[in-house]
């Protein structure tokens, strides 16, 4: 038996801390890391989960945890902004336990494995899904004989053949709940009706091939959790304490017929709960029947990608979706009594001024109850940053400064400066929020149902958000 502890770095919430989408970033327990647990626990190994970013003091929790428990493996979790921050936490490991093996793993080390291993602490990367892999590594094997890592031997990087991603997500067991103080994890009224929130996914993989996402652990191929297991971890996860549920699928309704029957096993189960399908679906992958039955069964929101009001813009990200579907399946949410979440993007390599007004104007005609817009990043493993590697582009690869809603300019742009980028990226929320067509109704709604106070706090988290309320 292995002791472990996984670790969620300090910043995951803070990276927004200076974005105008900050108030609704939802704050939640870390699915991957309930997951991995969970497989470890299941071969016998005793597991800790250290989620720095709910401590008033990181550091001095990760000196107190590695001091009384001294795992023998650390797992850290990071995404590309973080990786940097990565790093450092485990220089700091090292520091404090030096005989703890530390595992990286997550979108960014499958990206780049040997970088992650190089000038760093990191023992062994975990490339792709780390389900059966991190409980091989920690059994006790050699590691040449486990598929899926990277990791140091004497002055060189060595690799294993990739492994194979998992067919059956069935028989996994229940993600791990029962290692975070769930009373720590509170998300705002804007992202949510009751706290806590657990995040559910009941499947993996996107057949879609959009030029700006990173498909390398999870891959393009839909793989489902049938309906009655979904129902099942429905129930697990009430039990454990959730309140409300947050589907976090790459796209719930790839299978819209499989959507509907969890809908109606929901129903039939007699569960009630709020739900939200907070990650986003596509405007084409959705009809009115399921719309109907996901409001019948709890849901109250939501998320589309329309992403532009530029068919030419929609057409380089291979979105493969037009201005007339997003308006369609907005209008079919709101006629099913669902509140709706759009997501945009501005600075695409063809984006222009004209482009992002008409993003802006488009944003305004669907009228979601909350849109949010980021920067386009090259992120690793994308064909955007392929493209724009192979045009000499890229200006940096500090991985830090990749921040979707806070960054500098790491590529150059073909037609727009990057000061015009972050002066439209806050002229969207300036114009989507800042109107009486806007401002009236939602005054309204929040006097009727008493949110006013919450309201005027989560608006000036947004404008300002540099600033904080004394």
């Amino acid at each position: 038996m292995a002791t472990i502890t996984l670790v969620n770095p300090a910043s995951y919430i803070k990276v927004y801390s200076q974005s105008m989408i900050r108030a609704a970033v939802p704050h939640l327990p870390i699915r991957s890391l309930a997951v991995l647990a969970a497989s470890l626990k299941k071969e016998g190994h005793e597991v800790k989960i250290l989620d720095l970013s709910i401590s008033n003091n990181p550091d001095g929790e990760l000196v107190r945890h590695l001091a009384e428990y001294s795992p023998e493996y650390a797992g850290i979790t990071f995404t590309t902004p973080l990786f940097p921050e990565a790093l450092k936490l485990s220089r700091r490991i090292k520091e404090i336990s030096p005989c703890t093996r530390i595992v990286a793993g997550g979108v960014h080390a499958t990206s780049l494995p040997e970088e992650t291993l190089l000038n760093s602490e990191i023992d062994i990367v975990v490339s792709g899904e780390g389900d059966i892999t991190f409980p091989e590594l920690v059994s006790g094997r050699e590691l040449k004989t486990i598929k899926g890592i990277y990791f140091r031997e004497g002055g060189s990087i060595v690799s294993t053949p990739r492994r194979e991603r998992i067919g059956s997500l069935d028989e996994l067991p229940f993600p791990d709940w029962s290692l975070f103080d769930l009373k720590k994890y509170r998300s705002s009224r804007i992202c949510s009706r009751q706290n806590p929130v657990g995040p559910l996914t009941t499947s993996r993989g996107c057949v879609y091939e959009c030029s700006f996402c990173n498909k390398n652990i999870f891959g393009r191929e839909f793989r489902v959790k049938s309906p009655a297991r979904v129902i099942e971890e429905i129930k697990y996860m009430l039990s454990c304490g959730f309140k409300e549920i947050h589907i976090w699928d790459d796209q719930f309704t790839t299978d819209l017929e499989r959507a509907k029957e969890i809908c109606r096993l929901i129903k039939a189960n007699k569960l009630h709960f709020p739900w939200n399908i907070w990650a986003g679906v596509r405007v084409d992958s959705v009809d009115m029947e399921f719309l109907r039955m996901a409001k019948d069964t709890g849901c109250y929101a939501i998320s589309y990608g329309p992403e532009s009001g530029d068919e030419k813009i929609l057409g380089q990200m291979h979105k493969n979706i037009t201005l007339a579907q997003s308006r369609n399946a907005f209008r079919m949410a709101k006629d099913a009594g669902l509140e709706t979440v759009a997501f945009f993007m501005f600075g695409m390599p063809a984006e222009t001024i004209n482009s992002m007004e008409e993003t802006i104007n488009f944003a305004i005609e669907l009228s979601p109850e909350y849109a949010k817009v980021t920067l386009a990043l090259p992120f690793p493993s994308t064909a955007l940053l392929e493209e724009l590697d192979r045009e000499g582009r890229i200006k940096s690869k500090d991985w830090g400064k990749y921040n979707f809603h806070d960054t500098e300019e790491v590529w150059e742009h073909p037609n727009l400066s990057w000061k015009v980028l972050n002066r439209y990226y806050r002229k969207f929320y300036r114009k989507f929020y800042l109107r009486l067509s806007y401002i009236l109704p939602r005054l309204k709604r929040s006097i009727k149902e008493r949110n006013i106070f919450f309201d005027i706090y989560y608006a000036f988290r947004t404008f300002f958000p540099g600033k904080s309320i004394r």
